[in-house]
Protein backbone atom coordinates (compact mmCIF):
# COMPACT_ATOMS: atom_id res chain seq x y z
CA UNK A 1 0.00 0.00 0.00
CA UNK A 2 1.39 3.48 -0.89
CA UNK A 3 -1.29 6.15 -0.73
CA UNK A 4 -4.80 7.03 1.60
CA UNK A 5 -7.89 8.15 -0.58
CA UNK A 6 -10.02 9.86 1.76
CA UNK A 7 -13.57 11.15 1.89
CA UNK A 8 -13.81 14.51 3.12
CA UNK A 9 -18.00 14.75 4.68
CA UNK A 10 -18.18 12.65 7.66
CA UNK A 11 -14.70 11.48 7.36
CA UNK A 12 -12.06 14.50 7.77
CA UNK A 13 -15.12 16.84 8.65
CA UNK A 14 -17.85 15.87 11.41
CA UNK A 15 -20.05 17.66 8.57
CA UNK A 16 -23.47 15.61 8.32
CA UNK A 17 -25.18 16.25 11.04
CA UNK A 18 -24.85 19.86 10.01
CA UNK A 19 -25.61 19.61 6.08
CA UNK A 20 -28.96 17.10 6.96
CA UNK A 21 -30.09 19.78 9.51
CA UNK A 22 -29.49 22.52 6.65
CA UNK A 23 -30.96 20.81 4.01
CA UNK A 24 -34.36 19.71 5.95
CA UNK A 25 -34.52 23.45 7.23
CA UNK A 26 -34.23 24.71 3.66
CA UNK A 27 -36.72 22.27 2.21
CA UNK A 28 -39.34 22.89 5.29
CA UNK A 29 -38.99 26.75 4.35
CA UNK A 30 -40.66 25.47 1.36
CA UNK A 31 -43.38 23.12 2.72
CA UNK A 32 -41.50 19.76 2.38
CA UNK A 33 -41.39 18.52 5.61
CA UNK A 34 -38.21 16.92 5.28
CA UNK A 35 -36.28 15.72 8.31
CA UNK A 36 -32.12 15.27 8.72
CA UNK A 37 -32.78 11.54 9.44
CA UNK A 38 -34.09 11.22 5.78
CA UNK A 39 -30.91 12.06 4.11
CA UNK A 40 -28.63 9.25 5.71
CA UNK A 41 -29.04 6.77 3.74
CA UNK A 42 -27.96 8.74 1.02
CA UNK A 43 -24.32 9.71 2.28
CA UNK A 44 -21.48 10.07 -0.23
CA UNK A 45 -23.89 9.82 -3.38
CA UNK A 46 -23.39 13.76 -4.36
CA UNK A 47 -25.52 16.17 -3.51
CA UNK A 48 -28.17 15.73 -6.45
CA UNK A 49 -28.91 13.00 -5.15
CA UNK A 50 -28.93 13.64 -1.48
CA UNK A 51 -31.26 16.50 -1.93
CA UNK A 52 -33.18 14.75 -5.04
CA UNK A 53 -34.40 11.79 -3.63
CA UNK A 54 -35.49 13.42 -0.31
CA UNK A 55 -37.43 15.82 -2.38
CA UNK A 56 -38.69 13.49 -4.50
CA UNK A 57 -40.09 10.98 -1.55
CA UNK A 58 -42.12 14.38 -0.30
CA UNK A 59 -43.59 14.53 -3.82
CA UNK A 60 -41.58 18.18 -4.13
CA UNK A 61 -39.62 19.69 -6.85
CA UNK A 62 -35.88 19.32 -6.96
CA UNK A 63 -34.60 22.67 -8.32
CA UNK A 64 -31.04 24.34 -8.53
CA UNK A 65 -32.30 27.19 -6.84
CA UNK A 66 -32.67 24.57 -3.94
CA UNK A 67 -29.41 23.19 -3.88
CA UNK A 68 -27.92 26.88 -4.32
CA UNK A 69 -29.56 27.95 -1.16
CA UNK A 70 -28.56 24.64 0.69
CA UNK A 71 -24.97 25.69 -0.36
CA UNK A 72 -25.17 29.31 0.69
CA UNK A 73 -27.00 28.32 3.90
CA UNK A 74 -23.91 25.84 4.71
CA UNK A 75 -21.41 27.70 3.87
CA UNK A 76 -22.60 31.24 5.63
CA UNK A 77 -23.82 29.14 8.59
CA UNK A 78 -23.50 25.47 8.91
CA UNK A 79 -19.70 25.34 8.53
CA UNK A 80 -19.37 27.80 11.79
CA UNK A 81 -20.49 24.52 13.80
CA UNK A 82 -18.19 22.10 12.02
CA UNK A 83 -15.66 20.52 13.62
CA UNK A 84 -12.76 17.43 12.49
CA UNK A 85 -13.17 14.18 14.26
CA UNK A 86 -10.60 14.29 17.46
CA UNK A 87 -7.10 12.23 16.56
CA UNK A 88 -8.12 13.51 12.29
CA UNK A 89 -5.33 16.21 12.25
CA UNK A 90 -3.22 14.33 14.09
CA UNK A 91 -3.09 11.93 11.88
CA UNK A 92 -3.06 13.86 8.31
CA UNK A 93 -0.15 15.52 10.19
CA UNK A 94 1.69 12.36 10.92
CA UNK A 95 1.08 11.02 7.67
CA UNK A 96 2.21 14.00 5.78
CA UNK A 97 5.28 14.05 7.48
CA UNK A 98 6.63 10.33 7.01
CA UNK A 99 6.09 11.28 3.17
CA UNK A 100 3.00 9.40 2.86
CA UNK A 101 0.43 9.70 -0.40
CA UNK A 102 -2.62 11.52 0.50
CA UNK A 103 -5.82 12.99 -1.50
CA UNK A 104 -9.64 13.90 -1.15
CA UNK A 105 -12.27 12.26 -3.33
CA UNK A 106 -15.41 13.50 -2.17
CA UNK A 107 -19.11 13.15 -4.06
CA UNK A 108 -19.97 16.77 -2.84
CA UNK A 109 -19.70 19.65 -5.39
CA UNK A 110 -16.07 22.02 -5.47
CA UNK A 111 -17.71 24.95 -3.78
CA UNK A 112 -18.46 22.82 -0.50
CA UNK A 113 -15.55 20.20 -0.63
CA UNK A 114 -12.94 23.58 -0.64
CA UNK A 115 -15.26 25.15 2.37
CA UNK A 116 -14.83 22.01 4.62
CA UNK A 117 -11.19 21.64 3.71
CA UNK A 118 -10.63 25.24 5.02
CA UNK A 119 -12.15 24.25 8.35
CA UNK A 120 -9.11 22.00 8.55
CA UNK A 121 -5.76 22.62 11.01
CA UNK A 122 -3.73 20.88 7.37
CA UNK A 123 -2.42 22.34 4.68
CA UNK A 124 -4.63 21.28 2.32
CA UNK A 125 -1.83 21.57 -0.30
CA UNK A 126 -0.32 18.81 1.10
CA UNK A 127 -2.47 16.21 -0.83
CA UNK A 128 -1.22 14.69 -3.89
CA UNK A 129 -5.01 14.98 -5.46
CA UNK A 130 -8.24 17.05 -4.50
CA UNK A 131 -11.37 15.21 -6.52
CA UNK A 132 -14.90 16.32 -6.00
CA UNK A 133 -17.68 15.60 -7.49
CA UNK A 134 -17.77 18.67 -10.22
CA UNK A 135 -14.79 16.33 -11.58
CA UNK A 136 -16.62 13.37 -12.24
CA UNK A 137 -20.15 12.20 -14.11
CA UNK A 138 -20.60 9.30 -12.40
CA UNK A 139 -20.53 9.25 -8.90
CA UNK A 140 -20.11 7.17 -5.75
CA UNK A 141 -20.71 3.97 -5.53
CA UNK A 142 -19.22 4.23 -9.30
CA UNK A 143 -15.32 3.32 -8.70
CA UNK A 144 -14.71 6.79 -11.29
CA UNK A 145 -13.74 9.30 -8.04
CA UNK A 146 -11.19 7.14 -6.54
CA UNK A 147 -9.45 5.98 -9.52
CA UNK A 148 -9.42 9.39 -10.70
CA UNK A 149 -7.75 10.16 -7.76
CA UNK A 150 -5.37 7.32 -8.02
CA UNK A 151 -4.02 8.80 -11.20
CA UNK A 152 -3.79 12.25 -10.15
CA UNK A 153 -1.88 10.84 -7.18
CA UNK A 154 0.20 9.05 -9.57
CA UNK A 155 -0.20 5.40 -7.77
CA UNK A 156 -1.75 2.26 -9.22
CA UNK A 157 -5.49 1.47 -7.53
CA UNK A 158 -4.74 -1.61 -6.23
CA UNK A 159 -2.02 0.47 -3.69
CA UNK A 160 -4.57 2.93 -2.39
CA UNK A 161 -6.27 2.51 0.94
CA UNK A 162 -10.01 4.32 0.86
CA UNK A 163 -11.07 5.41 4.01
CA UNK A 164 -15.04 6.27 4.05
CA UNK A 165 -18.09 6.84 6.39
CA UNK A 166 -20.60 5.79 4.38
CA UNK A 167 -21.69 2.64 2.00
CA UNK A 168 -22.22 4.50 -1.65
CA UNK A 169 -18.17 5.15 -0.35
CA UNK A 170 -17.00 2.04 0.16
CA UNK A 171 -18.89 0.32 -2.45
CA UNK A 172 -17.05 3.06 -4.56
CA UNK A 173 -13.67 1.90 -3.32
CA UNK A 174 -14.11 -1.47 -3.18
CA UNK A 175 -15.21 -1.35 -6.85
CA UNK A 176 -12.06 0.34 -7.88
CA UNK A 177 -9.98 -2.84 -6.08
CA UNK A 178 -8.57 -0.50 -3.48
CA UNK A 179 -8.69 -1.96 0.39
CA UNK A 180 -11.32 0.13 2.02
CA UNK A 181 -11.37 0.81 6.02
CA UNK A 182 -15.14 2.21 7.13
CA UNK A 183 -15.32 4.88 9.81
CA UNK A 184 -18.17 4.47 11.88
CA UNK A 185 -18.99 8.52 12.04
CA UNK A 186 -22.74 8.16 11.00
CA UNK A 187 -23.43 4.32 10.01
CA UNK A 188 -23.37 1.16 12.29
CA UNK A 189 -20.10 -0.94 12.18
CA UNK A 190 -22.17 -3.61 11.09
CA UNK A 191 -23.58 -1.39 8.26
CA UNK A 192 -20.10 -0.95 7.01
CA UNK A 193 -19.14 -4.21 6.92
CA UNK A 194 -22.22 -5.20 4.94
CA UNK A 195 -21.10 -2.74 2.43
CA UNK A 196 -17.70 -4.25 1.99
CA UNK A 197 -15.41 -2.84 4.30
CA UNK A 198 -12.38 -4.39 4.63
CA UNK A 199 -11.40 -2.76 8.13
CA UNK A 200 -14.10 -0.74 10.23
CA UNK A 201 -12.86 1.69 13.31
CA UNK A 202 -14.62 4.26 15.45
CA UNK A 203 -11.60 6.57 16.61
CA UNK A 204 -8.87 7.97 14.14
CA UNK A 205 -6.58 6.81 16.74
CA UNK A 206 -7.42 2.98 15.75
CA UNK A 207 -7.59 4.32 11.97
CA UNK A 208 -3.74 5.35 12.13
CA UNK A 209 -2.72 1.99 13.71
CA UNK A 210 -4.04 0.07 10.59
CA UNK A 211 -2.92 2.27 8.04
CA UNK A 212 0.62 2.41 9.84
CA UNK A 213 0.24 -1.39 9.41
CA UNK A 214 -0.87 -1.85 5.84
CA UNK A 215 1.84 1.11 4.91
CA UNK A 216 4.19 -0.92 6.55
CA UNK A 217 5.42 2.50 8.62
Amino acid sequence: MKAILFDCDGVLVNSEPTLAKVSANVMNARGIPAKPEDFLQYIGTGEDTYLGKVVEKYNGKYTSELKDTVYQEYITQGIKDLESFPGCEKMLNDMAQKGVTMAVASSADKIKLDANLSTLDFDAEKFAAIISGSDITRKKPWPDIYLLAAEKSNVEPEDCIVVEDAVAGIESGNRAGMVTIGFTSNLSAQALKEAGADYVVDTFFEMEEILEKLLKL
